[in-house]
């Protein structure tokens, strides 16, 4: 393993010791004056779980009884088993923002320490979507996500979500879960809102599907100079509609809003908001028409049809909706089902991470790629050299680790297509899943 993979996957580790420390902890609440900081006495070295190792359970991968990870957890620490009241009580010491904040500083750490960043034509290629996840169905969950609701009463509890990814990294830039009655754009908005400065820099681009074909979002995109490739829709603009009946392969033109939607763009953003929005036109292929900020004609040639790479956000959410689990929660508290939420995202990012640097150490030329299912699986059982302390036997750990993940692969079928599948909400409280489903955690 090269130096550069050891130091791009340990910066990874920081964050996990950074966050572990029980200061650091106290200092975010201090600056979110809407948590209150834990006293000195919560978290103490005589627990028989301290504060790392109540985080690090959190992170740890898990679906099953609460009861059943914390005996396996302590099996895997070399600790006595923990009491679940003792961990339920104590979690709730921790804000849910406090692991979203850690995975923010993670994907920074990421894009600061490596030098690989991959970019198509010079901008960072983003990806958003949302979904919808199904919750603990008890009175209490559904009174609190159900709140908004415009499309009639439910029996099931739900939240509504958005991903936002990097795709050609395979990083999720940002995750959120809110109420189910909140507006997609405005859960999008909120992440890209809070998105660092130095993911700014980098010129991102993000492609989205028409259902964010907006003013709405297009004006706050082009305030913060992010360029977008937004699938149009019909009877959005007039322009629009002329250019899907032309023909034409591109087209600039200058969409301006209805007199109602300039009002509600001056009402959102203020009176100076754009009255007027200059874009290009662009027809991927005869169902496909998108509007984009990118003026440069090579970049949209049939054979490239860049915006099929919005797909890979619509597999990332089929994996941690149906390999991580995110629908299972630990707990039926707002704050611990958020944690839970946020744990999940980190996961996806280090196993992501792992599964790339293993990648590079197969020497052969076969077309086959890592099994993330199974690399998902030994991530768990190996989980604990990221939570021990730092020590010389890390590299040696990880190397393991990495050459243990890499001995399972699965075979690539070049253009291979699947029917797209809808699995159910839960039915009776069990999950109907996909067909050749394999749990690995």
């Amino acid at each position: 393993m090269s130096d550069y993979n050891f130091n791009l996957i340990n910066t990874v580790r920081s964050e996990f010791v950074k966050y572990g420390n029980i200061e650091n902890l106290k200092n975010f609440c201090k600056s979110h004056p809407t948590y209150n900081s834990p006293s000195s006495g919560c978290f103490t070295r005589e627990r028989t779980l301290s504060f790392r190792k109540l985080l690090s359970f959190l992170l740890y991968p898990r679906s099953k009884s609460t009861e059943i990870e914390l005996l396996e957890y302590s099996h895997l620490i070399g600790r006595p088993n923990v009491n679940k009241s003792d961990f339920s009580r104590r979690r709730r010491l921790i804000p849910a923002d406090y692991l979203k904040a850690m995975s923010r500083d993670i994907v920074c750490g990421f894009y600061d320490s490596s030098s690989r960043v991959m970019k198509w034509h010079g901008h960072l290629l983003l990806a958003a979507d949302g979904t919808t996840y199904s919750l603990p169905n008890t009175p209490q969950v559904k009174k609190m996500y159900l709140q908004g609701r415009k499309t009639g009463r439910s029996e099931q509890a739900l939240a509504r979500g958005v991903v936002l990814k990097d795709v050609l990294n395979d990083t999720i830039i940002a995750s959120n879960m809110e109420c189910y009655g909140k507006d997609e754009i405005r859960l999008l908005l909120d992440e890209i809102n809070a998105l660092p400065d130095s993911l700014l820099t980098m010129q991102p681009v993000v492609i989205l599907d028409r259902k964010y074909c907006a003013y709405t979002l297009i004006e706050p995109l082009m305030r913060k100079n992010i360029g977008f490739i937004i699938r149009v829709k019909e009877r959005f603009n007039k322009d629009v509609d002329s250019f899907i009946a032309s023909g034409e392969i591109c087209r600039d033109a200058t969409l301006t809003p209805a007199s109602t939607s300039i009002k509600k763009l001056k009402r959102l953003y203020g009176k100076d908001a754009a009255g007027q929005f200059p874009v290009r036109l662009v027809r991927l292929s005869d169902n496909v028409v998108v509007m984009t900020t990118i003026k440069d004609e090579s970049l949209f040639q049939p054979q490239g049809d860049i915006y099929r790479l919005r797909w890979n956000v619509e597999t990332t959410i089929g994996f941690v909706k149906n390999n991580l689990q995110v629908e299972i929660f630990s707990s039926y508290l707002n704050n611990s089902m958020r944690q839970d939420f946020h744990a999940r995202t980190i996961q996806y990012n280090l196993l992501s991470l792992l599964c790339h640097q293993a990648a590079e150490l197969r020497h052969d030329d076969n077309d086959r790629r890592i099994n993330r299912n199974v690399a998902l699986g030994i991530l768990k059982l190996e989980f604990g050299i990221f939570i021990n302390d730092l020590s010389d036997s890390f590299y040696h750990s990880l190397t393991r680790l990495l050459n243990l993940i890499l001995r399972f692969t699965t075979r690539v079928k070049p253009d291979r297509h699947n029917p797209r599948l809808f699995r159910k909400i839960k039915h009776s409280g069990k999950f109907i899943t996909l067909h050749n489903y394999r749990e690995a955690i």
